[in-house]
């Protein structure tokens, strides 16, 4: 529990009134309103809900959103700039490229456990920040690199410095917003992918178009060094807009009614508060069937994205300029962009994630299907490469579903992303290499065909999935909230008061909560 029930505070004011769901879904809303609302759902809020609401958008979501967008441009720029001269410039004419993704792994890897403690036991709007700035340092020294082997040790002290990145921001955002808010916002987050990947074949093509030679320097030495700098104003604004978790919060923007509400909002959705993590605790969450099935589900969506190298396709294919190079894989990632938003929203809008997640799924399995056949004809394959991005929507969706189905559990759900990062991390020792080798590029043989029967497995466990979370919720004798999440019928009952309104797990209940008292830590 976040905070206690009361109805009016220490100064005399009456405590904020939230909106259930159902009484939102039954207001009347202007025009106006109504088209806002479809844009954005914080329109559709009421009073100080509403204020809030929108004020955490524009600090929090904004800060991640692009903090996001700036670690995955590195990522990005490293392919875009090995299609345009880092290959020649530093003779990487062997496995360097799968290499680089090796060494940032590692480091990613020999960081997650150590980051995920600390980030759990200091601030992050202090860590994370703090790391931005080094992490900004190190970029721009990869525009200084003269062989294969100094960008090794670079990437592999980038992976070091982002491991805490991803599996902090999902547990932030989860802490932070309910069930008909989550999905979309996860969706933005994670769709900073696709959209850094638009940006960086736009910044790539334009760099080299004029800057490329300036001050003696190659055109893809200047995207790390654009790069560098352009994330050191976000590093700041995070300082600033990272506002920590709602029991535990000193964000400046936020003043204490406002964090009463945040509060109120996590009480009524029944997710407890974060917890310390500890050593134990990050090991010990092997005890339920929860990290096996996830886990499996995390890897299998991650390795199943295939479409990484559709600019080497296009190279061979010696049909393209640099700049076309660079510019034609920004119409996938722009299709990603899009299907990421509408299948969150409306994921948040019928309150369930597995549909959106399925139907992402089998855009996978369709595309690299094609790519493991590898038709004759040009516009088949192109279609194949393309339908793949829609698979970036279901990743976050997985994100959602899991942060609710095991908000009973604020340990588990803190480090489970994390263990989910580090085992992607062990597969990127040695993935890339082995089912993408750079003699095979780009008909990838060996990737093609091992992707296809992962992305329909991954379509299967999906149902394995919804199967154990129902399960579960039935052993534990769970009921319904008014946001449609199971919660243990005795915080229901702590929340309403009354536990006569409830109905088993197979049944809606109808709950109303009460208004709540400001936690004592929120000073």
């Amino acid at each position: 529990m976040f905070c206690k029930k009361r109805t009016v505070e220490p100064d005399g004011r009456p405590a904020p009134i939230l909106e259930s769901p159902e009484e939102n879904r039954n207001r009347k809303r202007s025009a106006g309103t109504r088209v806002l609302e479809r844009i954005w759902d914080s329109f559709g809020k009421v009073g100080e809900e509403r204020s809030f609401l929108l004020k955490l958008d524009m600090f929090l979501l904004l800060y991640i959103v692009l903090s996001y967008l700036i670690k995955t441009l590195d990522s990005t720029n490293v392919n875009n700039a090995y299609v345009s001269g880092m290959k020649e410039d530093l003779s990487l004419y062997g496995n360097e490229l799968s290499l680089f993704s090796t060494f940032y792994s590692i480091g990613y890897f020999l960081g997650s456990v150590p980051s995920q403690i600390l980030i759990n036991r200091v601030r992050p709007s202090l860590v994370i920040p703090s790391i931005e700035i080094l992490w900004s340092a190190v970029t721009v020294t990869t525009a200084a690199c003269q062989t294969a082997k100094t960008v090794y040790a670079v990437r592999l002290i980038m992976g070091l410095l982002e491991a805490s990145i991803f599996p902090s921001f999902s547990h932030i955002i989860g802490s932070w917003y309910t069930p008909t808010e989550l999905g979309k916002r996860y969706s933005l987050f994670y769709m900073a992918q696709p959209l850094a990947n638009m940006f960086s074949g736009y910044i790539q093509a334009g760099v080299y178009t004029s800057l490329n030679g300036v001050h003696g320097l190659a055109g893809w030495r200047w995207l790390f060094i654009i790069d560098g700098i352009i994330s050191v104003p976000v590093a700041a604004y995070g300082f600033i807009a990272l506002p920590d978790y709602p029991n535990k919060c000193r964000a400046i923007y936020l003043n204490d009614r406002e964090l009463l509400i945040a509060n109120m909002r996590m009480d009524r959705v029944g997710r407890r508060a974060p917890e310390k993590i500890t050593v134990k605790g990050f090991f010990g969450i092997w005890k339920s069937w929860r990290p096996y099935l996830f886990l499996t589900l995390y890897q299998l969506d991650l390795l199943t994205f295939y479409f990484q190298y559709f600019n080497l396709y296009l190279k061979s294919l010696g049909n393209y300029s640099v700049q076309e190079l660079n510019l034609i894989p920004t119409g996938g990632y722009a299709v990603a962009l899009v299907s990421g938003y509408v299948i969150g929203s409306i994921s948040d809008t019928i309150g369930m994630r597995w549909p959106g997640w399925l139907f992402a799924c089998c855009c996978k399995f369709v595309g690299c299907t094609i790519l493991a056949v590898w038709p004759e004809g040009f516009h088949v394959k192109m279609f194949g490469f393309f339908i793949g991005y829609i698979g970036y929507a279901g990743f976050p969706l997985l994100l959602t579903w899991a942060s609710e189905a095991f908000q009973d559990d604020p340990q588990s759900r803190g480090v489970m992303v994390g263990w989910g990062n580090c085992i992607n991390m062990i597969f990127g020792f040695w993935w890339a290499i082995v089912v993408y080798p750079a003699e095979e590029a780009p008909t990838y043989t060996v990737g093609y065909r091992l992707i296809s029967p992962m992305a329909g497995l991954e379509i299967v466990l999906i149902g394995a999935f919804y199967y154990m979370i129902k399960r579960e919720q039935r052993v534990k004798r769970m009921v319904i909230n008014e946001y449609g999440l199971a919660v243990k019928k005795d915080s229901l009952a702590d929340l309403v008061g009354d536990t006569s309104e409830t109905e088993s797990i197979d049944k809606k209940s109808e709950t109303r909560v009460a208004t709540m008292e400001k936690p004592e830590d929120l000073a």
